[in-house]
């Protein structure tokens, strides 16, 4: 083992070393980072910590020892990463007196330090991943990846599930859907019909049961990916056209793309396909609770078709779920953020995705904005009302000390269902 040497006390470096080779854990295989401190002529001060991915609080804890042990130095450099917090690096170094200074590095580390770590890491290998089979170190290296929080290391990792097992098709929907937030269209379009095409083969089997078997996720997924895309590209009809074949092969709709297809047909100016599907969505999704985009939507459609008695109503229900999205089409003012709501999909947040997707439907059809203005107006009273009562449920949410608190919080809510409930307008 390698034992602690005596530092100068000058400067210290912080090195951090990723290998590329899996090792086993309780929970899988994962690819250690390691971090190695040295002293200023590159001598390690001990053996190296082991990390799933570069953990700060980790890498304090580990240096605070070695304080205790060696007594501090007067500097630390540090190799940068994008990991790193540099703000709270700053704090640490201010709270133990010291100077901090990052720097670049070669990634791979000095080979002395990789001879040095491979032969750390060889301590912790209980069984080599040769000897074990690639799906099941893919399969590891996959549960790594969703835990993780460095898109860095979770890249690594799931492009070393992929190495070991070709096949492993959860390790590539998590890569094409990296790639799909980051916009790189045509990379993750190409991903997810790669595989679609290699998970084909379910269709034909009358025995899957979609969603519920967790392996047709990866399938259904893709599907859902490769629409997602179109629509991000500007091809809303093909993207309605995705996932109204999604729908029929997997009716639950555990990934919601009921709610996206009428509004895909009305950015394809296909009024009476979006028309038809609010129609059959009616009939088929009976008590369903549907989203506020897929509301205003639908009470846009109606307006479209000359129903504006049934637009009026619509915009009412719509309006109730999200207070924020009717004055952001409007542009009027904008009711209080700071106050208690029921879940995401009532959050200024989503309004401002629904404006980034949808808006330009109002800005064209001008009759539709006038019969939306004419029921914000009408509303604003019961809306005030409703965000005063909710600014209180805020207030109420810090008083967890009151003995009747349940009691009287279960009252708040109940009433906040009554004020939301369109039919009590």
């Amino acid at each position: 083992m390698i034992q602690p040497l005596k530092s100068s006390k000058v400067t210290w470096l912080v090195y951090w070393v990723d290998l590329d080779d899996p090792i086993p854990s309780p929970d899988g295989f994962f690819l250690p980072t390691l971090i190695i401190v040295c002293d200023s002529s590159g001598i390690p001060l001990a053996a190296p910590e082991v990390m799933e991915e570069l953990d700060q609080a980790r890498v304090e804890n580990f240096l605070l020892k070695l304080f205790d042990s060696e007594g501090p130095p007067e500097r630390l450099t540090i190799c940068a990463s994008e990991d790193w917090e540099e703000e709270a690096w700053r704090s640490f170094a201010q709270e133990q007196s010291i100077d901090i200074r990052f720097q670049r590095f070669d990634k791979q580390g000095p080979e002395e330090l990789r001879t040095l770590a491979r032969s750390v890491v060889l301590r912790f290998t209980r069984q080599p991943a040769d000897a074990v089979s690639p799906s099941d170190v893919a399969a590891g290296l996959l549960r790594t990846a969703l835990r993780v929080r460095s898109r860095t290391k979770k890249l690594s990792l799931l492009r070393k599930a992929v190495e070991r097992d070709a096949d492993f098709s959860p390790a590539r929907i998590e890569l094409a859907d990296l790639d799909f937030h980051q916009g790189n269209w045509k990379i993750c379009l190409a991903a997810y019909e790669d595989i679609i095409s290699r998970e084909y083969h379910r269709h034909s089997d009358t025995s899957t049961q979609w969603w519920t078997d967790r392996s047709s996720r990866p399938y259904l997924r893709a599907l859902y990916g490769r629409g997602m895309t179109l629509w991000h590209q500007g091809h809303h009809l093909d993207a309605a056209t995705q996932f109204e074949a999604l729908l029929s092969l997997c009716p639950a709709d555990n990934q919601g793309v009921r709610f996206y297809i009428p509004l895909l047909y009305l950015l394809a100016e296909e009024n009476d396909e979006a028309l038809q599907w609010f129609e059959r969505y009616e009939a088929r999704y009976t008590g369903d609770y549907p989203e506020p985009s897929f509301l205003f939507g639908w009470a846009f459609c109606l307006s479209l078709n000359g129903k504006e008695n049934e637009a009026r109503l619509k915009y009412r229900e719509a309006v109730l779920r999200n207070i924020y999205i009717a004055p952001m089409l409007i542009e009027e003012p904008e009711p209080p953020r700071q106050i208690w709501l029921p879940n995401d999909r009532a959050e200024p947040s989503y309004a401002i995705e629904f404006i980034d997707s949808y808006a330009v439907l109002w800005d064209r059809e001008a009759g539709t904005l006038r019969i939306l203005r004419e029921v914000w107006h009408e509303m604003l009273p019961h809306v005030q009302n409703l965000v005063l009562h909710r600014e209180n449920m805020l207030d109420f949410q810090d008083q967890r000390f009151d003995p009747g608190y349940k009691e009287k919080w279960l009252k708040l809510v109940a009433e906040e269902e009554r004020i939301s409930n369109p039919k009590n307008l």
